[in-house]
This record gives structure tokens, C-alpha cells and sequence, in this order.
């Protein structure tokens, strides 16, 4: 590993660890094992730092949010929702401290906006796609799915400023899931619930509901 992408990856870790506010280029270097003239010869400021956090972030999400990428399945949506999970809490930061990126880095939180806007617009596709294929009853109400799909990324967003641990990754993962799913669950038609029962029950069978509400 080179010096940058150390310096990248102890980022990471701080500002997921601390917040951004709380993360000086001395803390970096010193948890990156350099000077901060050694630092500051890489990336000559923490906004240097960030921007190209962000550029690797957005490299890494765009296989995913893909406009052209399907995933028209209940099990495809729950893969999605796994790889949503991965790379977010990954970089956890970026997507929790939005007032210190709208306040001191505006260009980095126009790019969550757009990373926002992308990933809510492919729930609602999928949403408004499985009710097309009568997976998904008709919407209640004009745009109910875009409200669910917003709804969804809320739920996304608090999970990565949970205050405990859930135990496990996998775990971790699971209730995550859970969550999401249960935003869904009252929508299925007789079809859709009978395919969420073969397909996707099984996988959240070990879940735990109490551990859910322990927050």
C-alpha cells in the first residue's frame, strides 16, 4: 500500500470514528505513522483529503447505482440492499455529517446529493416495476412509492448513525435488511408476499426483533 492510499485509509477510519469536524491533518498523520509535512506533501489540505475520498467513493458506487443496472427480483433487491449496506457504512461519514459538508466542503455535498438523489431513484424504480409486475399492489395514492423509496433512504441513513452494536456483520447486515424490508412488507400482493416468504424469509430467519428496537 502506498503512502497516499494510507493516508486515504486512515481518513476513513477517523472521520467514520470521530466526525469530520473532530479530525485534524495532525490526527491523520499521526494515526497514519508519518509527519505532517510528509502528509501535507500528498495532500496539502483536509479538503484535498476528502475530495479524493469522494472520487474513490464514487468509483466504487457507480456499478451500482448504475442507471442501466437491473435487478428486478425480490433476491436481487435484497443483493442490492447488501451492497448499498457494504459500501455506505464503509464510508459512513460522508453520508452522516451533512452539515459539515454543506457548511465547509459545498462541491463534496453536492456530490451526496447526487449519490442521494440516484440511489432514491433506483428504489423507486424497482418499487414502481415490481408493482407493474403485480408483485406490488397499485399506490395508494399518487407518488405513495417515491414517499416509501425516501422513506427507505431515511432508514438507510439512521442505520449508519446507529449508537450500539449489533453484534456481528452478518448480523449487523440482517437487521439492516429487516428494516428495509419492513417498509415493503405491507405492499405485497398475495403473489409478492408468497415470493418474499420463499426468497428472502429464509434469509432473515434468525433475526432477532427485539434487537431491532434496542436503540
Amino acid at each position: 500500500m502506498t503512502t497516499k492510499e494510507k493516508i486515504l485509509e486512515s481518513s476513513v477510519r477517523l472521520f467514520n470514528q470521530n466526525g469530520l469536524v473532530n479530525v485534524r491533518l495532525q490526527h491523520i498523520a499521526d494515526e497514519t505513522g508519518i509527519s505532517v509535512g510528509n502528509l501535507a506533501y500528498h495532500y496539502y489540505s483536509k479538503e484535498a483529503i476528502i475530495a479524493q475520498i469522494v472520487s474513490q467513493l464514487n468509483t466504487l458506487l457507480q456499478p451500482i447505482i448504475d442507471d442501466q443496472k437491473k435487478f428486478p427480483g425480490l433476491m436481487d433487491f435484497d443483493t442490492q440492499l447488501a451492497l448499498y449496506y457494504h459500501l455506505l457504512m464503509k464510508y459512513s461519514f460522508f453520508f452522516v455529517d451533512l452539515l459539515e459538508l454543506k457548511r465547509n466542503f459545498p462541491k463534496q455535498y453536492i456530490v451526496r446529493k447526487d449519490i442521494t438523489e440516484n440511489i432514491t431513484n433506483q428504489i423507486h424504480n424497482w418499487l414502481k416495476r415490481n408493482e407493474n409486475d403485480g408483485i406490488l399492489a397499485n399506490e395508494l395514492r399518487p407518488d405513495h412509492y417515491m414517499i416509501i423509496a425516501h422513506t427507505i433512504w431515511m432508514i438507510i441513513t439512521f442505520y449508519l448513525t446507529r449508537p450500539i452494536d449489533h453484534g456481528s456483520p452478518e448480523d449487523s447486515e440482517r437487521v439492516f435488511k429487516e428494516m428495509v424490508w419492513s417498509q415493503i412488507l405491507p405492499h405485497f400482493t398475495e403473489p409478492g408476499r408468497l415470493e418474499f416468504d420463499l426468497l428472502i424469509e429464509r434469509l432473515l430467519d434468525s433475526f432477532t426483533p427485539d434487537r431491532a428496537l434496542d436503540y
